[in-house]
C-alpha cells in the first residue's frame, strides 16, 4: 500500500528544506573567500575574468529582486552575500590589473 503524505508531513519536509536552503545560501558564497584572499594577497588577477564576475553580479541583482518580490529569505540572504563577495572580486580586478 502506498503512503500518501499528510499535510503535516509536507510541512515538516518544507521546513527542513527551507532550513537547508538558508544554510546553503549562507555557506555557498563564503566558499569564495579563499579565492578572494588569494587574489588580494598575491595581487595576481591575470586569470580573473571581470566579465564573469560582473555577469554574476547582474544575475544576483535579478535574483535578489525576485527574492524580495516573493519574500524568499534564503534567496535574499544568499544573493546579498553573493553580491558582497562578487563585488570584492571585481574591486580586486580594478585594483591589481
Amino acid at each position: 500500500m502506498r503512503h500518501i503524505p499528510s499535510s503535516a508531513d509536507t510541512l515538516k519536509l518544507n521546513g527542513k528544506i527551507d532550513k537547508l536552503a538558508l544554510v546553503v545560501g549562507v555557506i555557498q558564497p563564503l566558499t569564495t573567500l579563499p579565492q578572494i584572499y588569494l587574489v588580494f594577497t598575491s595581487h595576481d588577477v591575470s586569470q580573473v575574468s571581470l566579465f564573469m564576475w560582473t555577469s554574476y553580479n547582474v544575475a544576483s541583482v535579478i535574483l535578489l529582486i525576485y527574492g524580495f518580490k516573493h519574500k524568499l529569505l534564503p534567496v535574499i540572504g544568499a544573493q546579498i552575500l553573493w553580491l558582497f563577495v562578487q563585488t570584492l572580486m571585481m574591486i580586486a580586478v580594478f585594483i591589481f590589473r
